[in-house]
This record gives C-alpha cells, structure tokens and sequence, in this order.
C-alpha cells in the first residue's frame, strides 16, 4: 500500500441462525450458501427465508432439476456446438421470495455455452417461467 492509499473496506456481513450473510456492494447484492447451493438477494434490503424453507427450496430444485435439464437440451438442441449437459447451476435469486413468493434458479454456461444463461423462475413447487439471455 502506498503512503495515500485507503485499505479496501470489508463487505458488511450478518450472522444468523448459522448463515453467514454477506452484502456485495460492487453488484448490489446480498449473498450467502446453504448446503453448497449460493444463494443471492438483489437490493439494500434482504430478508431471509429460515432454515427450513431454504431446505425446502434445495429440493424443488432437485426435484425440478430433471425438467430443468430437459428444457436444456430442447433448448440447445438446433446448436450443434453446444452441450446441454455443459451447464451447471450458479445461483439462486431469492430477490423477489419474500414479496412474490418465487425464486429464480440461474444456470450458467459451460465452455461451449459462451455467455449464455437461463433463469427458471419456480413458485408453489413448479417452473412458472423460463428466460433465455447473455
């Protein structure tokens, strides 16, 4: 560090019921992991669902997951250079949960997606909604 220069400040953090809750302020968001999935919350506020919906979420995910794959490769099918199975599962937005009752779960793009992701949008234990986009 030079003579002028400010160390970075640290992200504001919350600690609850053993979630560790942290704000980003590059993106705008809150963040933190329940059982290996990364959770997000867009905005200066967050509320937290408890341990026991996050639980519940997790498993509309994997319960959802096989449609989800399938949506996948219907959606790549006309792309010959692009696998399917490629993507993985980056986050889950919970920025709407607490107000609309919906999450979005946001798959990311293996090496032959490019910059491509989609958003499934789950509420009441089924895919509502679906958005393809860079």
């Amino acid at each position: 560090m030079g003579l002028f220069s400010k160390e970075p400040k640290a992200n504001p953090a919350v600690e609850t019921e053993g979630l560790r809750i942290e704000y980003d302020s590059a993106n705008d968001c809150w963040q933190f992991s329940h059982h290996g999935a990364d959770f997000i919350v867009y905005g200066t506020t967050v509320v937290v669902p408890s341990q026991e919906r996050l639980s519940s979420i997790l498993a509309d995910i994997e319960k959802l997951r096989p449609e989800m794959t399938r949506r996948l490769v219907e959606g790549w099918k006309d792309s010959k250079d692009v696998k399917a199975s490629d993507g993985e599962i980056c986050f889950v937005n919970l920025t709407d949960f607490h107000s609309e009752g919906n999450f979005v779960v946001t798959w990311s793009g293996g090496q032959s997606w490019g910059d491509m992701g989609i958003d499934f949008t789950i509420a009441n234990h089924e895919i509502t909604d679906e958005s393809w986009g860079d």
